[in-house]
């Protein structure tokens, strides 16, 4: 996911008497590129509109947003943070996340439990502002048969030309997680993996969906593991790009929403998270991102809800979610490996 900033700036409101006051903002890291705008459009413009509040957004992926918010732990900047599915769990564990007050944030209410996540003593750490799925991203003009598993990008027609997500990469650590399972592996041994990559020539490694897109579109790559949300935005935008979900599954994760541990804007910082998940907002996101919602109620278009990772009639339960725990507990080692792959090492 490409990062770029959305900055609404803070303004002086003067009082009656002449004093200036500081209008209340929020530091917010959140994703950037399409995923920054449609979250500007469809959360932090109007809820600057409707409380007064300003966002002001650091556009970071979710791995460098947990860095930052465990450097800055002592003094934390931020006050509110998008991290992905996985990071959100690390962020859990490390104690950067405060608990969300669900008396603070009455929309809760209208989420679906398994969008509540929450620690072992039932405390809400993280909700989820909706689903996207991670399947085979192709060049139609190029392939013309549809791929049909995740072993197509081992096709010798491709050798050069595969696009994969990196380890900085939300979905990178789960792809090769996925990989070597397909290569007959187990977490505790990614030996598989290695030997069966060692196989593929990849054109790049993605941190960005900026990046991968990039390269669909110069022709550097004609398939790869990349998110629905950016095949459709790729097609919708006249290329030749097409989706294929793989027999084996396509990866479900989702956006989560975090209030820091520290912040010193607690009640704000429930308004933005309590305003994020209404159902207009929820409606909003999985227009512009295809991401199915987490909020209950809400009413979607045929042509939006056809685009929903669980397609137009299935629902979350459908989803093959990572299981962040058993790849988390192995997440050092995955990454490692991936990034040796990755630079040829």
């Amino acid at each position: 996911m490409k990062r770029t900033a959305i900055l609404m700036t803070s303004v002086a409101i003067v009082g009656a008497g002449g004093t200036a006051l500081a209008e209340e903002s929020l530091n917010v890291s959140a994703y950037g590129g399409s995923w920054g705008e449609a979250l500007a459009a469809c959360v932090f413009t109007p809820f600057q509109a409707e409380t007064g509040i300003s966002v002001i957004v650091e556009p970071s992926a979710s791995t460098v947003t947990l860095s930052k918010l465990q450097a800055e732990a002592a003094s934390p900047v931020t006050d509110v943070a998008w991290m992905d599915g996985g990071v959100s769990e690390l962020a859990r564990d490390s104690g950067v996340v405060a608990p969300i007050d669900p008396a603070l944030a009455p929309g809760l209410e209208g989420v679906i439990d398994q969008a509540k996540y929450k620690t072992d003593d039932g405390g809400i750490y993280a909700v989820g502002n909706g689903y996207f799925a991670v399947g085979i991203v192709y060049n139609s003009e190029e392939i013309t048969t549809p791929p049909t598993s995740w072993e197509d990008l081992w096709n010798p027609e491709y050798a050069g030309r595969v696009i994969l997500p990196s380890a900085v990469n939300s979905i990178g650590v789960p792809m090769l997680a996925t990989f070597n399972a397909l290569a007959g592996g187990k977490l505790e041994d990614l030996t598989p993996a290695v030997e069966k990559m060692a196989q593929m020539e990849p054109a790049l490694f993605f941190d960005s969906s900026g990046v991968a897109n990039s390269g669909f579109q110069t022709g550097e790559g004609v398939i790869g593991a990349h998110y629905a949300t950016q095949a459709f935005t790729m097609s919708d935008s006249g290329l030749p790009i097409a989706y294929a979900i793989p027999k084996e599954g396509a990866m479900a994760s989702d956006i989560r929403i975090h209030i820091v541990n520290g912040t010193k804007h607690v009640e704000a910082a429930h308004k933005l998270v309590d305003f994020a998940v209404q159902p207009a907002q929820a409606g909003c996101l999985a227009a512009a991102l295809q991401v199915g919602p987490s909020t209950q109620g809400v009413d979607l278009p045929p042509e939006v809800a056809a685009r929903m990772p669980w397609g137009s009639e299935g629902s979350v339960d459908d989803l093959a979610v990572a299981d962040w725990s058993a790849i988390n507990a192995h997440r050092d080692t995955l990454t490692e490996t991936w990034n040796r792959i990755a630079t040829g090492n």
